[in-house]
C-alpha cells in the first residue's frame, strides 16, 4: 500500500493524511495517476509521487488535481507533479481502448463497472443516444458489447469529440455517430427516435431532462443520473416527473441503483425511468 511505502518518510499526522484512493488512467505499458493531495501534504507531493510509481510499475506520470470539474467542457486543472509531461495515454477498459488525455478530457476509470452493466441492458436492434459523451467509453463500450442498431454520442468538448472519433476508428466500429455541440441544441434532431438515453452527468442531468424526454419513443428508456442521499430519492423522482408532465407524458420509475460512493452517505445514483 502507498502508505507503508511512506512509513518511514512522513509523520503520524501527515501519513493520516495520504489519500486513500486515486485514479489509475492507461494500461501495463504506460498509465497515468490522478491523485487529489491535501494542502497540507503540498510540500511533500513529489514523494508521494515518488512511492505511488514505485508501487505501480506502469505509471509514468503523477497528475494532482487542483480543482474539481468546472467549465462548459467539465475538465478538472490537473498539474504535472512528476513523471512525463505527455500526458495522452491509451485506456483499456472492457475490451475496449480509449485514447484520451485528462488534461483536455473528463474520463473516471472508476465507472468502468457502470458501463458495462449498462451494455448488458441494451436490446438488439436499439437506437441508444448518449448525452454528454466525453471520449466515447459509454457509446462504444455498449457498440462493442451489445448489438444497438446506432449509438449516437452528442458532446460539447471539442478535444473530447477529436478523441471520440478516434476511439471509434481504434475500435474499428461503423455503428457509433459522433454529433458535435451542446445537448439542447443538438438533442432535436433526435427526438421521438431513441429506445434508449443515458445522461452520465450528475452535477446537471437535470437541465437536459426535456431534450431526453423528447428524444425517446414510447417505451423508451432513460438513464438518469444523479448526485443524492437515498432519503432524498423521492425529490429527485419528483422533479423528473414534473418536467415530463410539462411535455404531457406518463413515466414509470423502473429503479434506482447506486453507482459509486460521492461524499458522507452521498452517492452518484441511476434512476432510470419508461416513457409510456
Amino acid at each position: 500500500m502507498l502508505k507503508d511505502l511512506l512509513k518511514k518518510k512522513l509523520t503520524k499526522k501527515e501519513l493520516a493524511l495520504v489519500p486513500s484512493s486515486f485514479d489509475i488512467i492507461g494500461n501495463r505499458d504506460k498509465a497515468l495517476a490522478v491523485v487529489e493531495i491535501p494542502p497540507e501534504l503540498k510540500k511533500k507531493q513529489k514523494l508521494i509521487a515518488t512511492a505511488l510509481m514505485k508501487q505501480h510499475k506502469n505509471v509514468k506520470t503523477v497528475l494532482a488535481k487542483r480543482s474539481p470539474r468546472k467549465g462548459k467542457y467539465r475538465i478538472m486543472e490537473l498539474k504535472v507533479i512528476k513523471g512525463k509531461r505527455d500526458t495522452e495515454v491509451v485506456h483499456v477498459e472492457s475490451g475496449c481502448r480509449f485514447i484520451l488525455d485528462p488534461k483536455k478530457v473528463y474520463f473516471s476509470p472508476r465507472e468502468g463497472s457502470e458501463r458495462l452493466r449498462i451494455a448488458e441492458k441494451i436490446k438488439e436492434g436499439e437506437i441508444v443516444a448518449v448525452f454528454f459523451a466525453g471520449v466515447g467509453p459509454f457509446a462504444i463500450i455498449i457498440a462493442k458489447k451489445a448489438r444497438p442498431k446506432k449509438v449516437i454520442g452528442i458532446e460539447i468538448n471539442p478535444d473530447a469529440v477529436a478523441y471520440f472519433k478516434k476511439n471509434i476508428k481504434l475500435n474499428k466500429l461503423e455503428n457509433v455517430v459522433v454529433v458535435k455541440g451542446d445537448v439542447k441544441k443538438r438533442a432535436e434532431k433526435f427526438y421521438g427516435l431513441c429506445d434508449r438515453v443515458l445522461m452520465p452527468l450528475p452535477e446537471t442531468a437535470n437541465e437536459y431532462l426535456e431534450q431526453a424526454i423528447r428524444c425517446l419513443k414510447k417505451n423508451g428508456i432513460c438513464h438518469f443520473y444523479c448526485f443524492a442521499e437515498e432519503s432524498k430519492i423521492t425529490e429527485k423522482k419528483k422533479a423528473i416527473t414534473a418536467v415530463a408532465k410539462s411535455l404531457k407524458q406518463k413515466i414509470k420509475f423502473l429503479e434506482v441503483t447506486k453507482v459509486l460512493p460521492y461524499g458522507p452517505r452521498i452517492w452518484k445514483m441511476r434512476i432510470d425511468f419508461l416513457v409510456l
